[in-house]
């Protein structure tokens, strides 16, 4: 286990890692993990949370008895004990990442990829049964339809998260460029 864990996984389980990492760090504070652990056993993760409680208890965790996304939590665990400043960087890591899969995914519909325009089209479609308007799914489509500037695009869609919509600009004319 010593590569390094997906930040998008590892950002979604953020308050779990932080709090393992406190509370395997020696210095008593184990409520917070504990409250955790108890939330995850109860939203469905049996494995991941006994094998954390037994990491409490000082036994180290049976890797094999986890599936994929649990051994990458476990990854980010690791990961933050031996790089503490890791973990306020992921927010920003699990951004790019996103960003490159949705602007290569951009680019596949531009160029006429039609699973490719099918998924941001159900993705509109989603944020529209919803009612969210303005959201990152209605700039993806008028990206795929040409639009390139950046404050047009945070203008027109302002239920967008707009550093995320840089960043997934940034790639497209990036991609586009190649």
């Amino acid at each position: 286990m010593n590569k390094t864990p997906s930040s998008q996984i590892c950002v979604t389980h953020q308050a779990l890692i932080a709090a393992m990492v406190e509370a395997l760090g020696g210095n008593g504070n184990e409520e917070a993990a504990r409250q955790l652990i108890t939330q995850y056993r109860e939203d469905g993760w049996v494995n991941l949370a006994n094998q954390l409680e037994n990491w409490l208890h000082g036994a180290e965790p049976s890797i094999a008895a986890l599936d994929e996304e649990d051994q990458q939590i476990l990854e980010g665990i690791l990961h933050t004990q031996a790089d503490p400043a890791w973990l306020s960087t992921l927010a920003g890591q699990a951004r790019i990442e996103a960003a490159e899969g949705i602007a290569q995914l951009i680019v596949s519909a531009t160029w006429g990829d039609p699973a490719a325009l099918e998924l941001l089209s159900n993705l509109r479609e989603a944020a529209m049964e919803d009612r969210i308007e303005g959201s990152l799914a209605h700039a993806f489509i008028a990206m795929v339809e040409g639009e390139r500037d950046i404050d047009q695009l945070t203008h027109r869609f302002p239920g967008a998260e707009s550093a995320l919509l840089g960043t997934i600009m940034q790639r497209v004319c990036g991609l586009e460029a190649e």
